[in-house]
């Protein structure tokens, strides 16, 4: 444990940093919806993507807790945000689902936990700075879709980290401030899966004192998923976005 401890401090000492070390935490609400369109198939068929809304009934906007911290060294940045998310509802099918026959009306849950850590080189511009680096966001996404009567069921979970490409701007001006993050992966036939993933996040933030602020903003994330995973068949292409505001404490 001593040994490691050490090696840790070591590597902390060896960061560069344009300033006094910093961390940020923030705790709030976010406010997000559904949009977009899924489609499964089993035993090599093809999965027909179908309306969120109409199909499945889901897509109502749901509340969600938020939170994110930061620990800021000067030049490196790190940063990790997450939330929970669940909506669920009724609708018809418009297309056959699984072993789930077209027309068939169905009750639909869509549950997805989020955390996004990113690691970023600060490059101060006066009151601004861009902050190139790279990303993980981490899902776990389970969608159950069942027959009204409870005769039939189909779950399809994904799992897993995604590697993005990613850059942080930031802006201050007095007692405001301004946070853009983008994030953004893209593959094709890897494994036979296509698969894009854009990730935003945009804060206003207002500090009434060094210590205290509050922040309102928007998140939206785009993920598309195209191919055949353990020989079944997912197409989706979903788009969960709203805002989220909060406050938090700055040491």
């Amino acid at each position: 444990m001593r040994t490691a401890s050490l090696v840790v401090a070591a590597i902390v000492a060896a960061l560069p940093s344009c300033s006094a070390p910093g961390v940020s935490v923030q705790a709030g609400y976010a406010r997000l919806q559904l949009d977009g369109d899924i489609g499964y198939a089993q035993g090599g068929g093809v999965a027909f993507a179908q309306d969120i809304e109409s199909a499945f009934g889901l897509g109502d906007a749901q509340g969600t807790p938020y939170g994110r911290a930061a620990l800021d060294l000067g030049t490196p940045v790190f940063a990790v945000s997450g939330f929970l998310f669940e909506d669920e509802g009724t609708g018809q099918l418009q297309a056959n689902f699984g072993d789930i026959s077209a027309s068939t009306p169905v009750r639909s849950t869509f549950d997805m936990g989020n955390v996004k850590g990113s690691f970023a080189l600060e490059i101060p511009i006066g009151p601004v700075s861009i902050s190139p680096g790279i990303a993980i966001d981490y899902f776990d996404l389970d969608i159950t879709v069942q027959d009204t009567f409870g005769a039939l069921r189909e779950e399809v979970s994904v799992a897993g980290p995604v590697p993005m490409a990613f850059v942080r701007a930031e802006a201050s001006l007095w007692m405001f401030g301004l946070l853009a993050e983008v994030g953004y992966m893209e593959v094709n036939d890897i494994d036979g899966v296509d698969a894009s993933l854009l990730d935003i996040e945009a804060l206003v933030e207002i500090r009434p004192t060094a210590l205290v602020h509050v922040f309102a903003g928007y998140r939206a994330m785009d993920l598309s998923i195209d191919g055949t995973i353990d020989d079944e068949d997912f197409d989706a292409d979903v788009t969960l976005s709203g805002f989220v505001i909060g406050g938090g404490l700055r040491f």
